[in-house]
């Protein structure tokens, strides 16, 4: 048994911190949320650590970016593994010169980059960055080497995946952020050489005007602090280039449109006080007629496909018989919902409707994004939904749009970037609807109620981190299923130290070609699958150091004939809902990779239904508490892994035997001391470089580290 603790600077980019209660609860979806707007703590957006908050004598601990050392107040940022040196915060292993092949992590002593054939595309994110290869002549594979400017050796990237079109991608982490890299891609006896920049932190913003929006202010303000402006619309259309909009506290009915936004370096931002809110309803008293057997209805005009009575969402009934019998989609039995027929809004309440606040919305979108440069921050969007395709945020053939920090709740698309939208990060916000968690699947999917937190269906180097989703039906979405094989649709995608819980069908839901999407860090409690990967074209897909617990069907959904790379790397996935698998897939597969996860079901640990084939399974851990069989694979049944290896040549350096997670029960899935997976995993280059003790550990967090 030993002590350790990670390296921070595996933290700092693969588990960005967010702020969430420890034991991992997220408040109930009654409408309110903690402070403000709900919102991740702001602190976490800087790449902070834990344990960079003051010590008692008031010394704040500097460890952004450090790996190891002193962190300035006579504490350590962590411990190196064996094999590992501290050097200037990083933990490093000693170079020999002249090594060019198999060498420690860092030491790749390549010389220049001499540019011989091929031609690199490259895209920056913030701690990543998307290497895709168009070689000289038609190799399968490429290797890819990367450095800081000014750095001496070269590190070696994760392995690459040939693309249907001939060619070759990867992805670098756990970069720099606002750094400069050199990239070395070489494939075929020809080099390819290039650079690009990682983004700040902070998208740089300088601000050189001020406009103020205040509800109650008289109209025909100039939007001076002592005359604002009453409407946020009208702030927008006064701003331009490094203005701010500060929009106070009070509530807006309106539906907000940017034709026109900044520059690089400076935003046109809407930034909202405590307090601010954009609400697509309008205050309604309706004269209710009972319609008998708990139905009643009103007159009503509109065509509202999302409403709410006293804070929660009503179900869309897809007919007035349905409504009338209590009936959902596929025959489900539902208690309360709502349709437009007629002209009249019925409803079934359990109650009398003329006794309860009703949220029926009037307006679509609350805020449509058609210009680049543009910053929404900190507030509150709730019940949109009058009409087909209503959303909070729709970013719309827009580039660098920041979504941050703001409370997005009760309507069906929350944020939505399309149409080619580039460089767009959603970050820090908390987004929910209700009720949907507790509605049958089958009402719900395939019906105007299966939405996704977050949609990007647009361009390149989109980001979402550290958002706080639950009580909606997806989480994340990125892709396109109807148009699956355009890779131009969601390329270079980085989805990171999010939070979900209660979700009614994927939490994590790449689909299409995905080229270089790169999921990490992040959690998922109460989802019926955790990671949805069906299907995938071309790939690479990234799943790294996740955690997806209390599934009711699978951790990865892998269906849908996938055929593009996809490597699983470090991941956790975990459920005690009886009868159900740790891995469920039931279509054919191809092509994806499994190292270092821990995999944990109560039926099977993994039942592939399917004969498949091309698939490379192997470091993992397996298991189920009910015994043999534990494995079906291609339906065919093994007693256990041994078994599986013997027969298939799949997961012949498994862990075997109980994961050894120190509190499951309690909300823990950390690896105990005594767990078989401890210092177990195999390297891969790019991925698990930096690691405490003997080696890496296999699943999402290192022995000794905290949990998200």
């Amino acid at each position: 048994m030993r002590e350790r603790r990670l390296p921070l600077l595996a933290l700092v980019l693969l588990c960005l911190p967010i702020g969430f209660a420890c034991d991992g609860a997220v408040d109930p979806p009654d409408g309110s949320a903690p402070g403000r707007d709900g919102a991740i703590d702001a602190a976490a957006s800087d790449g902070a650590v834990p344990g960079d908050a003051a010590a008692p004598d008031g010394c704040v601990p500097m460890c952004e970016g450090l790996s190891c050392g002193d962190d300035g107040c006579g504490g350590s940022c962590g411990t190196c593994g064996d094999g590992l040196g501290c050097d200037a915060g990083r933990c490093l292993a000693d170079c020999d010169p002249g090594c060019t092949r198999d060498c420690p992590q860092g030491c790749f002593d390549l010389g220049a980059c001499a540019d011989t054939g091929g031609a690199l595309d490259l895209h920056g994110n913030v701690y990543t960055a998307g290497v895709v290869l168009a070689p000289s002549g038609s190799p399968d594979e490429a290797l890819v080497h990367y450095r800081a400017e000014g750095e001496a050796t070269w590190w070696q990237a994760p392995p690459s995946a040939a693309l249907p079109d001939g060619r070759l991608a990867t992805s670098l982490f756990s970069l720099r952020p606002d750094t400069a890299y050199e990239i070395r891609a070489e494939a075929g006896g020809a080099v390819a050489c290039g650079s690009v920049r990682t983004r700040p932190v902070d998208p740089l913003h300088a601000r050189t005007r001020t406009v103020y929006v205040d509800a109650a202010a008289a109209a025909g303000g100039d939007g001076s602090a002592g005359a604002p402006f009453r409407t946020v619309q009208e702030g927008v259309d006064a701003a331009g280039p490094g203005v701010d909009v500060v929009v106070r506290a009070g509530i807006y009915r309106e539906e907000v449109r940017v034709r026109s936004g900044g520059e690089e370096g400076a935003f046109l931002r809407v930034v909202g006080e405590p307090g601010a809110v954009l609400d697509g309803t309008d205050p309604v008293s309706p004269t209710w007629t009972a319609d008998g057997a708990g139905v009643w209805h009103t007159p009503w005009s509109g065509d509202p496909r999302y409403a709410g009575a006293d804070d929660q969402r009503l179900y869309h009934f897809l007919s007035l018989a349905g409504l009338r019998s209590g009936t959902g989609d596929d025959g489900e039995p539902i208690d309360e919902g709502f349709i437009v027929d007629g002209g009249r809004l019925y409803v079934r309440s359990a109650s009398d409707p003329s006794a309860r606040t009703f949220h029926l919305p009037v307006r679509n979108t609350a805020i449509a994004v058609q210009a680049d440069h543009v910053w929404i921050e900190g507030l509150e969007i709730r019940w949109y939904g009058e009409g087909g395709f209503a959303k909070g945020v729709d970013i719309d053939g827009a580039d660098h749009v920041v979504v941050r920090g703001c409370h997005i709740h009760e309507l069906p698309s929350p944020v939505w970037s399309r149409r080619g939208s580039n460089d767009v990060w959603v970050q820090d916000n908390h987004i929910h609807q209700s009720r949907i968690y507790t509605w049958p699947w089958a009402a719900v999917k395939g019906t105007d109620h299966e939405n996704s937190a977050i949609t990007q269906g647009g361009g390149r180097g989109f980001i979402a981190s550290g958002n706080r989703i639950h009580d909606i039906f997806n989480g994340i979405y990125a892709g396109s299923f109807s148009n699956d094989r355009d890779p131009s649709i969601a390329f270079d995608v980085d989805v990171y130290a999010n939070r979900m819980e209660r979700i009614g069908d994927d939490a994590l839901e790449p689909e299409g070609a995905c080229v270089n999407h790169r999921y990490r860090g992040n959690v998922s409690d109460g989802v019926h699958n955790g990671l949805s990967l069906a299907p995938i074209t071309f790939g690479p897909v990234f799943a790294l150091r996740n955690r997806f617990t209390d599934y009711e069907r699978s951790g990865f959904k892998l269906s849908n004939g996938s055929s593009g790379r996809v490597w699983l790397f470090h991941n956790t996935c975990w459920t005690d809902r009886p009868e159900t698998n740790g891995l469920n897939v039931s279509n054919p597969i191809t092509n994806m990779v499994f190292r270092n996860n821990i995999v944990r079901g109560t039926r099977y640990a993994l039942e592939m239904t399917a004969e498949v084939s091309g698939n490379d399974l192997d470091h993992d851990n397996w298991y189920t508490p009910r015994g043999a069989p534990e494995i079906k694979w291609s339906n065919v049944r093994y007693d256990d892994v041994p078994a599986w290896c013997a027969a298939t040549g799949l997961e012949c350096a498994a862990v075997l035997g109980e994961p050894g997670l120190s509190d499951p029960a309690g909300g823990r899935w950390a690896l105990g001391p005594e767990s078989p997976n401890v210092d177990a995993a195999v390297r891969i280059y790019g991925i698990n470089d930096e690691y405490a003790g003997a080696g890496p550990d296999l699943g999402y967090v290192e022995l000794g580290s905290p949990e998200p």
